[in-house]
């Protein structure tokens, strides 16, 4: 319980910059530590101090330099919607690990040389890596990186003042830079000339779109007005901005921690807690797959679609399809 209070906390800190602004002060020297230390782990691997592993089939990483979401996982799901069987996604894994779930053919290992090993092993001729651009024990052979639109708004602090996990610098090695949740084509071609300073040659504009509320086995339902929203994402906000779009009267969002799950208990009360008003409980199709055995509880399924450069899309498929030949 205190977790979960403390990742709502969190969430809120970076999406209150008077809150950030506040104390940066103290957070200054702190941020300043962890950048030094960075930038020495990569000048090991660079010098060669620290060892690489190349996979015996082609790496393509989709990760971010921010912490919490930016659309990485929705991304990896648009690519495999491209490809064929015999690519795995590789993860990590967290906690109640729903990327087994999420995904049809998925290793979850957090050593992720192990882990490369293992999809190579069950038949996988290309590596799709969901998240892990700051890992570096494994060599990629593509470099995809994600950022919204909301965290390129908040600056390029390093934690704990900002929301970077990773030096800015590591964009000169990205292939591919995903702008998520771009409103308008000026905000855009924008974030594209403020970027291109990092050398990178190809763009992808790319938005949520939403596809509907479904029951748990995949039935439509329309005319969804009241919502009790639960969800363990890092950016909840986002998903209530999404049903609120919808003309959808959200009466309360429950939080909990990224990847986290709910107990049967818990989750029998807050559908509880919706029925009494007359409401729908819903979470995010990510949170969904947990829990197949509710069957009054809705999902809102969304996708990532792409709006920008959609031959820069074209060129990266065709990229990873020409390797997996």
């Amino acid at each position: 319980m205190l977790k979960r209070h403390l990742t709502i906390a969190f969430e809120a800190l970076l999406n209150d910059a008077s809150k950030r602004k506040r104390i940066s002060f103290f957070l200054t020297p702190f941020s300043f530590i962890f950048g030094s230390l960075l930038s020495l782990r990569h000048f090991f691997y660079k010098t060669g101090l620290f060892k690489s592993y190349k996979a015996e089939i082609p790496v393509v990483c989709v990760g971010s330099i921010f912490v919490g979401g930016s659309g990485k996982t929705p991304f990896v799901r648009l690519i495999l919607k491209h490809l064929s069987k015999q690519a795995f996604v590789l993860s990590r894994g967290y906690k109640a690990m729903d990327e087994p779930l999420f995904f049809q053919n998925c290793v979850v290992e957090k050593n992720r040389v192990k882990g490369a090993k293992d999809c190579f092993e069950k038949g996988a001729k290309v590596i799709i890596m969901d998240d892990g651009l700051q890992h570096l024990r494994l060599k990629k052979d593509v470099k995809v990186a994600v950022l919204s639109q909301e965290q390129l708004e908040k600056g390029w602090n390093l934690l704990p003042r900002g929301s970077l996990r990773d030096l800015p610098q590591v964009l000169e090695d990205v292939e591919y830079v995903v702008l998520h949740e771009v409103d308008t084509f000026e905000e855009y071609s924008n974030a594209k000339s403020f970027l291109k300073s990092y050398k990178k040659p190809f763009f992808i504009g790319t938005k949520s779109a939403f596809l509907g509320f479904f029951t748990m086995d995949g039935h439509p339902v329309e005319n969804v007005k009241k919502a009790l929203l639960m969800s363990g994402i890092s950016r909840p906000h986002r998903f209530e901005k999404v049903v609120k779009e919808q003309g959808v009267e959200v009466i309360d969002h429950f939080l909990f921690e990224d990847h986290g799950k709910l107990t049967f208990e818990e989750l029998e009360a807050l559908l509880r807690r919706a029925e009494a008003q007359n409401a729908y409980l819903v979470m995010t199709e990510k949170d969904a797959v947990k829990y197949p055995y509710f069957d009054e509880v809705l999902q809102a399924k969304i996708e990532t679609k792409i709006v920008y450069d959609e031959q820069n899309f074209s060129n990266l498929i065709g990229r990873i399809n020409e390797a997996m030949d």
